[in-house]
């Protein structure tokens, strides 16, 4: 774990410090990383202290009813790993969107009424709005992943299945533990579903397209906690 990433988060960072806090504070097993006590040093005890007596405030989400406490796991220096970070809304908005933008160029092509209006509708008005302008100029080269996949589906089952891909792609690059706080929080993928097979520079190419949606499209407010 690297000691600058929690230099830098306790001076610089304060939004990203209470996301990882929330993320590993329930229950009364975690204690602070030793990277970050030893950036802490003897105020480590007592900031500790301190924490565990006072709720986690500034419109953070509790953490969803029914759900087993994650592992603890601290080191969100890798940048992409904070998506783990998202509270669901913000996930499931950024899965949504993703897939719509991955397949906007096929969207703005359906012009035959009985075609458009069945897709308006699966899509939502907004979001529809949204491929044919916006989102049709966006993630550009990340797209050939998954322009020619699944074509027997229909065009928004087509974007909801690869938004979904998507976000466990860039999930598979890093430990099981934090992947499985978004893999276990999207849509299941359907049985005959196969992820495409992609090199490790190919999923951080697509974590940069998907992080530009995220902070441009989905959750503004989450600028803060990334690079």
């Amino acid at each position: 774990m690297r000691k600058q990433f929690f230099a830098d988060v306790l001076v610089r960072r304060p939004a990203l410090w209470q996301r990882l806090l929330q993320a590993n504070l329930p229950g009364d097993g975690p204690r602070l990383p030793d990277a970050c006590r030893e950036q802490l040093g003897g105020a480590a005890d007592s900031l500790w202290a301190w924490l565990r007596q006072r709720p986690l405030t500034h419109g953070l989400a509790a953490p969803e009813s029914g759900a087993a406490e994650p592992v603890p796991f601290w080191d969100y220096a890798e940048e992409s790993r904070r998506l783990a970070l998202l509270d669901a809304p913000a996930l499931l908005g950024l899965c949504r969107v993703t897939g719509v933008v991955l397949h906007a160029p096929a969207i703005a092509t359906v012009l035959l009424r009985d075609e458009v209006l069945p897709l308006r509708e699966s899509l939502g008005e907004e979001t529809y709005q949204y491929a044919l302008q916006r989102g049709r100029y966006q993630l550009g080269g990340v797209r050939r992943f998954f322009q020619w996949r699944d074509t027997d589906l229909p065009l928004a089952a087509r974007c909801a299945l690869h938004g979904n891909m998507a976000l466990r792609l860039v999930a598979g690059l890093w430990p099981e533990d934090v992947a499985l706080r978004v893999c276990d929080r999207l849509p299941e993928l359907p049985e005959a579903a196969a992820l495409p097979s992609l090199t490790e520079e190919e999923c951080h190419e697509l974590w940069r397209g998907v992080k530009k949606l995220l902070l441009k499209e989905v959750a503004p407010s989450w600028a803060p906690c990334f690079d």
